[in-house]
This record gives C-alpha cells, sequence and structure tokens, in this order.
C-alpha cells in the first residue's frame, strides 16, 4: 500500500493524504516546501515501473508534458524517481471529476446537456492542443477529467501517462476483473491487442464519457467483460435522446459520430469535432470563453 508514503518527501515535495487511487497510481495532497503551495503528487504502484527500462521511458514521456501549458489541461510541474517509485507534482485542482458526477447522478438522473457541451468543449480544446502537437491520450476516461470547483473549467488529466507506462501493463482484456470501470469507456480498437490507437480513440472515449453525463450509464452495459467487449465492438449504442428528450439533436448526433465502432467514421481529429461542437454552441446561443 502507498498508504505509508504519507509525510514522505519527494524531492521538495511533502506527502499528505491520499486524494483518490486508480489503476496506476495514488494521488496524495501535498505540500511544495520551497514555496508552501499546495499540490497533488502522483505516485505510480511500483509494479508500474518495475524495471530501470520503465521507469527510463516514464521519464522520457514527462519531460515531453513539462513544457505544456494549456488552461484544459493539469499542469505538470516537476516528475521524478525515487528509489522504485516514479512520481509526478502537478497542479492540485479542487473540484469533482467526472467519474464522481457520474457516480452521483445514478441512472435516474442526467446532467442538462449544455453543462454536458461544456465539458465536451474544454476537453475538445484540450484535445486539440494535445493533438496540434502529436500528443494522444490513449486511456481518457471520466477519472482524469475535473471540473474545478471555482470556475467550472473542465481539466484534462494523465496525458502521456499511458504512454509513459505502455509495455509494461500488458493484459488480456477478456481476463475477468482486469477491466472493471475503465472499460465501459474504452474504445473498440482498444479491446484488441496491438491495435493502433490514435487521436480518434481519445475521441470515441470523450464520446463515451459525454453519452454517460447526458444518460446515467456508459454506452454499453452487459453481464460479462467478454459480453461487452463484444457490444462495443460491434454494436451500436442508444441515441441519448432515448434517455433525456431535452437534448439538442445536432448535440445528440455529434456524440453518436464519436461513438462510431471504426474509428474512420468518427472524426478524424479533435480540431474538426471542435469546429463541429462549436456550431452547435453558436446554433444553440451557448458561448464557452
Amino acid at each position: 500500500p502507498l498508504d505509508r508514503l504519507v509525510g514522505k518527501s519527494f524531492a521538495h515535495y511533502e506527502l499528505g493524504p491520499v486524494i483518490s487511487r486508480g489503476r496506476t497510481g495514488v494521488i496524495f495532497k501535498s505540500t511544495n516546501r520551497e514555496n508552501d503551495a499546495t499540490v497533488a503528487v502522483k505516485v505510480l504502484l511500483p509494479r508500474v515501473s518495475s524495471s530501470e527500462e520503465q521507469r527510463e521511458r516514464f521519464v522520457r514521456a514527462m519531460r515531453t508534458m513539462l513544457p505544456l501549458k494549456h488552461p484544459n489541461i493539469i499542469k505538470l510541474h516537476h516528475a521524478g524517481k525515487e528509489k522504485q517509485f516514479c512520481w509526478i507534482a502537478m497542479d492540485y485542482v479542487p473540484g469533482e471529476s467526472m467519474r464522481e458526477v457520474i457516480a452521483r447522478l445514478g441512472i435516474r438522473n442526467m446532467l442538462d446537456w449544455r453543462k454536458v457541451w461544456e465539458v465536451a468543449i474544454d476537453i475538445g480544446r484540450a484535445l486539440k492542443y494535445a493533438g496540434d502537437r502529436k500528443i494522444v491520450h490513449r486511456n481518457l476516461s471520466p477519472a482524469n477529467i475535473i471540473c474545478r470547483k471555482d470556475d467550472s473549467v473542465n481539466l484534462l488529466g494523465d496525458l502521456m501517462l499511458a504512454k509513459a507506462t505502455e509495455g509494461n501493463q500488458s493484459f488480456d482484456v477478456t481476463s475477468p476483473g482486469q477491466l472493471v470501470g475503465q472499460l465501459s469507456y474504452m474504445s473498440p480498437e482498444r479491446t484488441m491487442s496491438n491495435s493502433d490507437i490514435d487521436a480518434r480513440s481519445d475521441i470515441y472515449e470523450l464520446g463515451a464519457t459525454l453519452y454517460a453525463l447526458l444518460t446515467g450509464r456508459p454506452p454499453f452495459e452487459a453481464g460479462s467483460q467478454v459480453e461487452q467487449i463484444q457490444k462495443i465492438r460491434h454494436e451500436k449504442p442508444a441515441n441519448p435522446k432515448e434517455f433525456q428528450l431535452a437534448i439538442n439533436d445536432q448535440f445528440a448526433d455529434l456524440v453518436m459520430q464519436m461513438l462510431a465502432n471504426r474509428p474512420q467514421d468518427r472524426f478524424d481529429s479533435a480540431s474538426n469535432m471542435l469546429l463541429d461542437l462549436e456550431r452547435v454552441g453558436r446554433f444553440a446561443g451557448l458561448n464557452r470563453a
């Protein structure tokens, strides 16, 4: 358990209480002792960085991320290795993740489509910025989108983390218990071994997150992981308007295009997706500064 790291220091960051836990690591609310600023420090599980080659891959990926600055991407400050641990210091963002929002809503409730459109615009802008720099998220899910409490701006986290840890988390996606909670938002191509992943996978996974916010449930649910994977690969989800009639028709169609089984049937880039999202907003009288 990484909880024993509370009170320890990595570089000049002192780890405080645990904020959240995920498949790859644990996030601690921490203090930058150089300026007393509150930050978040993510420490990867030792199995994720169990060899020197894997740790070096992590460092290379984080070097790519450190210079990047965008208002819808959680800013990284520092990354490093401490014995068997790889860690990342980033902005501390008080707020609620989309995973928490969806859990709070449950299947009987859903967000007004205009609020979901704001999530789409904010994260679409983050993906466009990343795409312009040939960066693919590769693991976008409700857990790594946070709505900041003070201004309701949505921010994308864990960018490049999948790339930083690839090759050491290989798994058979049909194995029981491996992908609980994450599979529901995974693009069809990510459920296939040795599949090429590009920006269209991020677009699908953003679409799956938007769908859950609109309907209170992910695009596909099934009794087993094998059944769910087959649905993700081959079936078309119900239109979100079946669950919430008030959804704008153009926005519902756009989300459905993001969720196309075949990558070539989705938007070919975040830039083109964003253009259509902005067009929907204009026709509906919406503005996202």
